[in-house]
């Protein structure tokens, strides 16, 4: 999968609580430093540079990125694949 050169940043984080400020992305254009919060969906993405933190081992770590790949994770029908039954 290629990922487009401008996509936002990604980061892996073992922490359900994170901190952003902006300044990885670009030192000259940061933002106020924010708290974020990992909910069940497992990442959170950062209201003011898109910079988007998944919980390593939750249920967003190796999921396809919806905003590098719209449509990643549908089956050919174009909708998404309904769960194994257990």
């Amino acid at each position: 999968m290629a990922t487009a050169p401008d996509a936002p940043e990604i980061v892996y984080v073992t922490n359900r609580r994170v901190a952003c400020d902006g300044l990885a992305a670009d030192p000259a254009l940061g933002h106020p430093r924010v708290f974020l919060q990992i909910d069940e969906k497992g990442f959170v993405e950062c209201g003011y540079c898109d910079k988007r933190f998944v919980l390593t081992g939750g249920p967003a770590d190796g999921q396809p990125d919806e905003r590098v790949d719209p449509g990643a994770g549908e089956n050919s029908g174009g909708s998404l694949p309904s769960a194994p039954l257990s």
